[in-house]
């Protein structure tokens, strides 16, 4: 079949769109998608690239601040104990118990397995009496820029300090006598006092007294006395009243007293030793927390110094 001459030009025409549609597709649309993926590599790369030049650029601020916090935590590490199985923290106890310089006698000493204990931050808020008047003489911009203030410096506290943490923890329980209250109170300040020396300086020690009650008897016994005192008036005069009602007189009734209650014969001149006495059952605490290794030799490994 012969074409003329519009038709082959036609036909060369479809070809040539043809050749530039398979082109495209084939040759150039995979090309830019290429380019494309490559430029977006290239982004990340360079994004990669820039972190990494400013976290170099803050290496040293950076070695600065592990150190700071590093020599900060080790100082107060030396506040508390390492972890103690139960022998070392009977050591402990007898170590804290021989520089003790309170009068008392500690029995029967009894140590518990290690365990855990939480310690959280503890903030103490007074209670705010609220009334109109009050209200009203110290309402104004001042008073309420401070009150802003004070509440904004206790959220810092708060969020600086944390949350409660979980630390080791060992207990000695005890009996401690004393021959009076002024002895135990000393023994509880020395216990909220203890000060060791170690590497050469004096460092507080992390321990507490798990509480401390003790009975007052020369109280006990004025008020008795005075509870006896008012019986006595009390049934005088209401025997008083029985005989000007009735015109008899009323016969004493005195109590029976069973001997197993009544307190052993003193002779005078005699001690009873059990009055002269304090004695409480308690414990103390000893917390601990390991010490933290000396980030030094991983810092020079990371930035490549060699002994």
């Amino acid at each position: 079949m012969k074409l003329s001459k519009q038709e082959r030009i036609a036909t060369i025409i479809v070809l040539i769109l043809v050749i530039l549609g398979v082109g495209i597709f084939v040759f150039i649309k995979p090309a830019i998608d290429g380019l494309s993926s490559t430029q977006k590599n290239l982004d990340n790369k360079q994004a990669e690239y820039n972190a990494d030049v400013e976290k170099a650029s803050r290496k040293t601020t950076l070695r600065t601040q592990i150190e700071d916090a590093y020599a900060e935590g080790e100082h107060l590490a030396d506040m508390f104990f390492p972890e103690l199985a139960s022998y070392e923290a009977d050591e402990a106890m007898r170590k804290f118990l021989a520089q003790c310089k309170a009068n008392i006698v500690v029995e029967q000493l009894s140590v518990e397995e290690p365990t855990t204990a939480s310690l959280s931050p503890y903030f103490g808020v007074s209670k705010d009496v609220a009334y109109e008047l009050k209200t009203y003489a110290t309402r104004g911009a001042e008073a309420d820029e401070a009150e802003a203030k004070r509440l904004a410096r206790l959220a810092e506290l708060q969020a600086a300090l944390g949350s409660a943490q979980t630390i080791g923890a060992s207990t000695v329980s005890f009996s401690v006598t004393a021959i009076d209250r002024e002895e135990l109170l000393k023994f509880a300040d020395e216990v909220n006092n203890y000060i060791i020396k170690e590497n050469g300086k004096d460092t507080r020690k992390a321990i507490i007294l798990n509480g401390m009650a003790f009975k007052c008897p020369e109280i006990e016994k004025e008020y008795t006395s005075k509870v006896n005192e008012i019986n006595k008036e009390a049934e005088r005069v209401g025997k008083a009243a029985l005989e000007k009602e009735t015109g008899k007189n009323p016969t004493e009734i005195t109590p029976e007293v069973n001997p197993s209650d009544s307190e052993p014969e003193i002779k005078e001149g005699d001690v009873n030793v059990s009055e002269c006495l304090y004695k409480v059952d308690t414990s103390i605490t000893f917390y601990s927390i390991e010490r933290m290794q000396n980030p030094k030799s991983q810092l020079d490994k990371q930035d490549g110094v060699t002994a």
